[in-house]
């Protein structure tokens, strides 16, 4: 039976040859029609010479490697700046902290215990120090006898009295919000 199907593939009339895929994924033949003196040089003859043996880029190559390190040196001082720069940015966060908690928790104990110091407010002409309550207790006694907002305010900018926020002066606006 071999030999039936050896004479049938033998005897049929010979077509042109199918083209196939080459091992490497390409149609195109395995032999190069181009000669060897046409192909360029190979790099294997180019690592032979002299220059890629480092001889004459050798100084080249340690002037380079000696910028390098100046380099890494500067990244490695800039960065110890940066890093103790951020140590104390730090600490003054903690300092600053820790003094807000203390302050924060010994007025939360005097008001616990009722110990709240009167706000004062000093008269820098006259040298006397008044308390809120005892500005309070003036503009209402004021305002008791019949004075107008703008009256009070003229008395307490003639007696030296500076507003409770120490900053500006006193007006009739200021004196009417306060007695509401």
């Amino acid at each position: 039976m071999n030999d039936f199907l050896k004479n049938l593939r033998s005897s049929q009339k010979k077509e042109a040859p199918m083209t196939r895929k080459n091992p490497a994924g390409s149609y195109y033949p395995d032999n190069d029609r181009r000669m060897n003196r046409d192909r360029r040089t190979s790099y294997s003859n180019a690592m032979d010479t002299p220059a890629w043996q480092g001889r004459d880029i050798m100084p080249e190559l340690l002037e380079h490697l000696a910028n390098l390190s100046d380099q890494v040196e500067r990244l490695v001082n800039s960065h110890e700046m940066l890093v103790a720069s951020q140590t104390q940015q730090h600490e003054a966060v903690t300092r600053f902290i820790t003094t807000l908690n203390t302050m924060l928790t010994s007025d939360a104990a005097a008001a616990a215990h009722g110990d709240h110091p009167p706000r004062t407010t000093t008269s820098y002409t006259s040298g006397t120090h008044y308390t809120k309550d005892e500005v309070m207790s003036m503009i209402q006694k004021m305002r008791a006898n019949g004075a107008t907002f703008s009256m009070i305010a003229e008395h307490l900018k003639q007696k030296g009295i500076p507003t409770f926020s120490g900053r500006g002066e006193w007006h009739a606006q200021t004196i009417h919000r306060l007695c509401r």
